[in-house]
């Protein structure tokens, strides 16, 4: 493990001092321009930055806590509502309020549902990646 290590170490240094000289030729045959030093080392500054990234990734987030939260205090404030209602015209009115917020709630309770479908895709992916340049980087 410590000679493959090293590999990646030596990789990294030859791409920064313009060691690397083996050639490719893209789907077209062509041959895609060189990297500049400046592109070499930007690249290797962004390997080291590559496990924060993943904090995006992985969202800190607490999407289920929060939407159970605000169902509660939807609940709360619908039964303070009606407990305070003696007017017939207000309770109504509030009663219309409160089934726009229902709705509204249903609605982010099925986008948040989604949302940690797609947080879970993209943590897939960035793990992929991440698999992937370990084979020839630390990151």
């Amino acid at each position: 493990m410590m000679k493959f290590e090293n590999k990646k170490l030596q990789l990294i240094r030859d791409l920064v001092n313009e060691g690397y000289g083996g050639t490719k030729t893209t789907v077209f045959n062509e041959e895609p321009a060189p990297m500049t030093i400046e592109e070499k080392k930007m690249f290797s500054e962004s390997l080291k930055t590559f496990s924060q990234l993943g904090e995006s990734i992985y969202s800190e987030r607490k999407l289920a806590e929060a939407v159970d939260q605000i169902e509660r205090m939807v609940e709360m404030a619908q039964r303070l509502v009606n407990e305070d209602s003696n007017d017939v015209v207000e309770a109504t009115s509030a009663g219309r309020h409160f089934k726009g917020m229902g709705d509204a709630l249903k609605e982010l309770k099925k986008s948040c549902s989604e949302i940690v479908l797609h947080e879970r895709k993209a943590s897939q992916c960035y793990e992929d990646i991440a698999e992937g340049l370990q084979k020839y980087y630390s990151i």
